[in-house]
């Protein structure tokens, strides 16, 4: 099973910012990781949306210790 698969993104019913509505359970490998952002303040869920190598958007939990380092990697590249 794609570890990818398990997060959701859609936009938001008022408009068209992104949200996230479940988290990876597991950590993507990380350099399948490209870049990131963070979704809005008028989600239901705080998330960081991981932009992967094949173009996929996922959703990652920013209390993880896991995100905030690739978050770290990615601000230092």
């Amino acid at each position: 099973m794609d570890q990818e698969s398990p997060s959701f993104l859609l936009p938001d019913a008022s408009d068209t910012t992104p949200c996230c509505f479940a988290y990876l359970s597991r950590p993507l490998p990380r350099n399948h990781v490209q870049e990131y952002f963070y979704t809005s303040s008028k989600c239901s869920m705080a998330a960081v949306v991981f932009i992967t190598r094949k173009n996929r958007q996922v959703c990652a939990n920013p209390e993880k210790k896991w995100v905030r380092e690739y978050i770290n990697t990615l601000e230092l590249s």
